[in-house]
């Protein structure tokens, strides 16, 4: 399958900029606002995401009034059917009497600004977005805008006032906590990357890999 097959099927998603979009039922009325995603960062599977019920929707769905309080519900991503401007919904506001208040205090992973780190400790650049695939709403990549250094080990000339853009597999992820560390070193990410954004090549070969 290339690539241009896979694209049909992902997205760009930047989970800085959902905080605050409003989520819209096919009826047109508002369940709320984003406050968050879940991610599961053991499968890369993003299961939910956190609203904060606007108070229409809080009344529509029979939750209990709460002063000063927000009400946030976990909705199911299977519920989802587009992110644009606003999230839209599969069904109406009415239909979602089984959704969930959010029991405990939760503090969605940030991924969005996050350093990525070799192998080796170099830091290859920081997470600019994430790539899902919506139909599965599985984590197929982060998007990584590289360093000046890791853009030119990997051939890639530097951008003016910009910088190269690649997706790195969740798979080459080894864990995520204050720096998102990979289990490759930048000079074996070549063959695994994709380059979405100032791409043009160097004519010289990548650097050999560091001592």
């Amino acid at each position: 399958m290339n690539s241009s097959t896979i694209k049909k099927w992902v997205f760009t998603l930047n989970p800085a900029l959902l905080k605050g979009k409003k989520v819209v039922g096919t009826e047109g009325y508002i369940l709320g606002e984003v406050d968050g995603i879940d991610i599961d960062l053991d499968t890369w599977q993003a299961n939910a995401f956190y609203v904060n019920l606007s108070s229409e929707a809080r009344a529509e769905l029979n939750f209990e009034k709460s002063f000063l309080r927000k009400i946030t519900v976990c909705l199911p991503t299977q519920l989802i059917s587009a992110v644009g401007d606003v999230i839209t919904l599969k069904e109406p506001v009415s239909s979602l009497e089984d959704i969930a208040e959010k029991s405990i205090p939760i503090n969605p992973v940030r991924l969005h600004g996050k350093k990525v780190v070799s192998t080796k400790g170099y830091v290859v650049g920081e997470v600019e977005g994430l790539d899902i695939e919506l139909d599965s709403w599985q984590v197929k990549g982060l998007q990584v805008g590289l360093t000046d250094e890791a853009a030119k080990e990997l051939g890639y000339k530097k951008p003016f006032l910009s910088k190269v853009i690649v997706i790195i597999p969740s798979e080459v992820v080894n864990s995520v906590e204050n720096f998102i560390t990979l289990n490759e070193n930048v000079e074996n990410l070549t063959s695994l990357i994709e380059c979405i954004k100032s791409c043009e090549r160097t004519s010289q070969t990548p650097n050999p890999p560091k001592s």
